[in-house]
């Protein structure tokens, strides 16, 4: 549909269900024209809490909706032109000879040649090595991964917080609601509508027990949920859904990332999950049989929303609680990739009008029609979450409604488009993306020669017209679209590292093997990234083809990339705005984040001087030489935090995400980051040369059986990691 049609259904749209059109950017957030896409997003108004009326049949749809943005991306600009003169890279003029003897033969002349070489070799938390340079005299470089990685945390943790502090109870009255209401609708409803909720009973049972194992269980019920459960423990992979009858990839229900350290998180993980993944879909297929499943499914999320408009929640609107969770994961990840709520409650309108009863879902099969053939019209999801076979069209056959589900993030639709069926053919087809197909996307031309010339992955059928195809997408993308929330923000604070650093720019940075030491800081960010939002993030699926003595102290570097920390600055300013305003956000949190934000503005700061040849202060080459105990302080929490969000796996900042299945091979790609390597660079000081000692990521990407997706703990355990990715031999020594 071209971007002028788009734009003409969405003023349809807003005539018939009284919604207000939102941004139209072909990769966006959310999958419909309904106003929850966008930085201007809506949120439910809140009622009065009352007494929970008498259950009734008959449903109200029509209510009144407000507007408001979550927090404000407020950017620091950075306006200068980078003229460090050029200096010396030979060992001989160096001011502190004797550091280089740390170094084999190899990795001196690496130095040499590139003014800079990675060792992959380093402690497990990367401010350690700071500490320990500082304590050994040593001069330090500040590392733009150093500081991504400090994000990182932050940001893991504030989840975490709001999760187990918030999301955790207010899921657990939601579900409880919704299975009563359920049980209520099965006892009122006839025929496929009776069908219809007892479906719905079993669905919020299996929640239930999930957030419970010892939630009690219907007899009614039994063998749904009792079948599901079993899938769900049992996590081999794909099995046919008890509930649903579709095929479902139980795999997914292993709790990964930071929902391993409590039986709160993994017990959150896998209701989260199922909220997440499981689809009530409108059309899957073209056979009677396919339409009356669609059907069926369509009449259990139309229950399931009118339920959420006309029910409390311990005496507060159910749409309020259901908002409560839905808009700050939003703000964290992104807008549901599936339609949600909001979108079937517009959809109700148009089709029954300001009331709907039991009755008439059973017996008006024409208001059901004219539901399903208006929402089939609405924009599709971008990403396959789940098994999708060759000659099916991903966009029909997956399109429907999800409780709670899981975000459009732009990578995983980058992976889409670039996987089988949209590359590669039967013969031939790709099966997996790689990490560096996203810094491809987004401009690398370095990440894309890679692509082609060491991992020949242009001899797959139309990989080089999708990336050029998804190129143009994202470059036409408003500015506004890379700050709508912090996934994308994040993304965005990451982009300057792909940017060739020229003339003006210290020595160091002006060779090839610069450009990939930032493609590797990039993408161990972005692991840590996938990481963190395991949950949220709606993962892309391959359609189915058939120690020395102290030296003397100097002043040190910080590695000059103010656009970095300029936007890492506005984001941790954006998610602190946006957390606190709505008690997300306790003072330990808040502190630190601002902490981090005035770090990396005076490295912002530092940074444009270095590039323009101005002295440094002594407090500045402070901040340089006591790095280690700040990020420190910034990355560790009181103990009644990390007795209640952490475990032993965060005392490492080794991490591993799943992001990516292949149906074909049953394999899934995971991206990983291993302890903190150590990078020494020659950067300028007065005229002369002097040797610097820093930390950046160990990036990692390989693939492993879906039915052992990797857990923090399983990849600390390993003790053979795999082999780094052979381009970063260039830096790594």
């Amino acid at each position: 549909m071209s971007k002028q049609a788009l734009l003409t259904l969405l003023s349809v749209c807003a005539l018939v269900a009284g919604c207000t059109p939102s941004k139209t950017a072909i990769p966006q957030a959310g999958p419909t024209p309904s106003a929850t896409t966008g930085p201007a997003a809506t949120t439910i108004t809140a009622a009065t809490p009352r007494p929970t009326p008498a259950p009734s049949s008959t449903y109200r749809i029509s209510r009144p909706m407000g507007t408001a943005t979550f927090a404000t991306y407020k950017p620091y600009k950075v306006e200068i032109q980078p003229a460090v003169a050029t200096y010396s890279t030979a060992l001989g003029d160096l001011t502190n000879p004797e550091l280089v003897q740390r170094l084999s033969a190899e990795q001196q002349a690496a130095l040499e040649e590139n003014g800079f070489v990675v060792v992959p070799e380093g402690p497990q938390q990367i401010y350690q090595l700071y500490k320990n340079a500082q304590e050994q005299g040593i001069p330090i470089f500040v590392t733009t991964d150093a500081m991504l990685h400090a994000f990182h945390v932050l940001y893991d943790y504030c989840l975490r917080y709001a999760e187990k502090e918030r999301f955790l109870a207010d899921i657990q009255a939601l579900t409880q609601m919704l299975l009563e209401e359920s049980q209520f609708q099965y006892g009122e409803a006839t025929g496929k509508t009776k069908e219809a909720a007892k479906r719905n009973w079993a669905y919020f049972t299996v929640a239930a027990r999930l957030l419970d194992p010892n939630a009690p269980i219907a007899a009614e019920v039994k063998d749904l949920v009792e079948g599901e459960l079993a899938l769900i423990e049992a996590h081999s992979g794909f099995a046919q859904s008890p509930i649903f009858g579709y095929q479902e990839d139980y795999s997914q229900y292993v709790p990964r990332g930071h929902y391993t350290r409590n039986e709160d998180f993994e017990r959150y993980f896998r209701a989260m999950m199922w909220y997440g993944r499981m689809a009530f879909r409108l059309k899957p297929g073209d056979t009677p049989e396919a339409i009356e499943m669609g059907r069926m499914e369509t009449r259990q999320a139309i229950l399931i929303a009118i339920t959420l408009l006309n029910r409390q929640v311990n005496g507060e609107e159910a749409m309020a609680v259901w908002d409560r969770v839905y808009r700050p994961t939003a703000f964290f990840v992104g807008e549901s990739d599936d339609y949600n709520v909001y979108d079937y409650v517009q959809l109700c309108s148009a089709a029954y009008g300001i009331q709907l009863d039991l009755t008439m879902l059973e017996n008006r099969e024409k208001e059901l029609n004219a539901f399903i053939d208006r929402a089939m019209t609405l924009h599709p999801p971008k990403i396959v979450s789940s098994v999708v076979y060759t000659g099916e069209d991903p966009t029909v056959v997956t399109r429907g409604f999800r409780f709670m589900g899981q975000r459009f993030v732009p990578d995983s639709y980058v992976f889409q488009e670039l996987v089988f069926d949209k590359v590669g053919d039967m013969v031939n087809p790709r099966l997996f993306p790689k990490g560096l197909d996203v810094p491809a996307v987004l401009g690398s031309e370095r990440a894309y020669r890679i692509l082609l010339d060491v991992y020949d992955e242009g001899r797959y059928a139309k990989y080089s017209e999708q990336v050029e195809k998804l190129r143009q997408e994202f470059a036409s993308l408003p500015a506004e679209q890379w700050t709508e929330n912090l996934y994308w923000g994040w993304l965005h604070s990451l982009r300057p590292l792909l940017e060739v650093k020229g003339e003006g720019y210290p020595v160091f940075m002006q060779n090839q093997a610069w450009v990939d030491e930032d493609l590797n800081g990039f993408l161990g960010s972005w692991a840590e990234l996938r990481h963190d939002t395991i949950l949220y993030a709606k993962q892309s699926y391959t359609v189915k083809a058939v120690a020395q003595p102290p030296m003397e102290e100097t002043r040190g570097y910080v590695e000059p990339q103010p656009e970095v920390y300029g936007r890492l600055a506005a984001l941790a300013g954006q998610m602190r705005d946006g957390l606190d305003q709505r008690g997300l956000l306790n003072d330990e949190f808040g502190g630190k984040i601002k902490d981090l934000e005035d770090l990396l503005l005076a490295l912002k700061t530092i940074s444009e001087k270095e590039l323009t040849n101005q002295p440094l202060t002594a407090e500045e080459y402070d901040v340089i030489r006591f790095i280690g105990e700040r990020l420190e302080g910034i990355t560790t929490f009181s103990a009644e935090l990390t007795g209640e969000l952490a475990s032993e796996a965060d005392e490492r900042m080794a991490i591993v995400a799943d992001v990516h299945t292949d149906t074909n091979s049953g394999q899934v790609l995971e991206e990983g980051v291993g302890d903190a390597f150590t990078i020494y660079a020659i950067v300028p000081d007065e005229g002369r040369s002097t040797l610097t000692q820093g930390g950046v990521f160990s990036y990692y990407e390989f693939t492993q059986p879906m039915s052992e997706r990797l857990t923090d703990e399983s990849w600390q355990a390993m003790s053979q990691k795999p082999d780094l990715p052979i381009w970063t031999a260039s830096f790594i020594r």
